[in-house]
């Protein structure tokens, strides 16, 4: 009981965290809501569908992709739905990857000899978008070198890609060599660990995505290809606002995807609020003056999902009467 009340009290606080960062953008004028009902007209709305739409496919794609590793070769349709739930939770459980767990769930329940390819599947599908993001600023930034080596704060920010980008290099590269895994010198390492059972099972498993790296090279292209959607919204919803009617294209593509690993942090639902608040000050860092574009435009962003998560309600309600009839 007590354990529950905790976790009650935590989720309650996180929530109210992304509420008190909404509330202060929307009243210090950051947060401009009026701005994004322009996307409602027609030639804004339909497109904006379509590149929402691509995203979500994609990111269905790229899960589907890695569970075919695993031998379990679902239709599109079926990882789509499960998909689609999980964005919905996205927004009930705090974080940009809580609907992971919950998608996890259910294909679990569909596969229940293959629980462990459930747990790997969806926290290997996560990495490798992580993994894409980080590679899509190192590339934004070298891409528009000029400003990031003549502004001190972009320096510091390459050098923590860079680095970060590195580390997760050596970090696959480790768990998904053959080499090392023969001889047993990681296995050995991870006994000596707390629940070191489980670590040796989860590394098993995952090492066992690292057997096709045509598979893995088709997933990270693919997430760059479903982030670059999200981003190409992002810069129809600037535009449609006239917020971004000046803004280059190139310093959406530098802020979004460091933007979206903000969003990932698990400290608000769906990382509302939390988003708001670092697309605000990295917008401002890129273009060296105070603009409103940056939350405006990861709004739109997020209450399109949430739209579109809506489909994973009715998809969720599905699968409810399902068990009830099997019941």
């Amino acid at each position: 009981m007590r354990k529950k009340a905790k976790n009650i009290m935590i989720q309650v606080i996180k929530v109210a965290f992304a509420l008190g960062l909404i509330f202060w953008l929307v009243q210090s004028g950051k947060l401009n809501f009026k701005a994004l009902t322009t996307l409602l007209q027609p030639e804004y709305l339909i497109p904006g569908i379509l590149l929402i739409f691509a995203n979500m496919y994609l990111t269905s794609e790229r899960w589907r992709m890695l569970l075919q590793t695993q031998n379990h070769h679902l239709n599109s349709w079926r990882t789509f739905k499960l998909t689609m739930i999980g964005i919905f939770f996205n927004f009930a459980v705090p974080g940009g990857v809580g609907g992971d767990l919950v998608k996890a769930f259910y294909f679990s329940k569909d596969h229940p000899e293959s629980k462990m390819t459930a747990a790997t599947s969806v926290l290997m599908d996560r990495v490798l978008g992580l993994y894409a993001m980080i590679l899509m600023a190192l590339l934004a930034m070298l891409f528009d070198w000029e400003l990031v080596h003549n502004n001190s704060s972009l320096r510091l920010l390459w050098t923590l890609i860079l680095t970060l980008f590195l580390l997760s290099s050596a970090a696959l590269a480790l768990v998904f060599s053959q080499k090392i895994h023969d001889r047993g010198t990681l296995k050995r390492l991870l006994q000596k660990l707390p629940l070191h059972s489980k670590t040796t099972r989860i590394y098993e498993s995952l090492h066992l995505y690292g057997r096709n790296y045509r598979s893995l090279l088709s997933s990270v292209l693919l997430s760059l290809l479903a982030q670059s959607f999200s981003i190409f919204f992002m810069i129809l919803a600037g535009t449609a606002s006239g917020l971004g009617a000046e803004m280059k294209w190139q310093t959406y593509f530098l802020v979004a995807p460091l933007g979206f690993m903000a969003t990932a942090i698990p400290v608000a639902p769906a990382g509302v609020g939390v988003g708001q608040a670092a697309f605000y000050f990295l917008f401002n860092i890129y273009t060296g003056h105070a603009t409103d574009l940056g939350p405006s435009v990861i709004t739109a962003l997020q209450v399109a999902q949430f739209l579109f998560g809506l489909t994973g309600a009715y998809f969720y309600m599905q699968r409810k009467e399902q068990a009830s009839v099997e019941a």
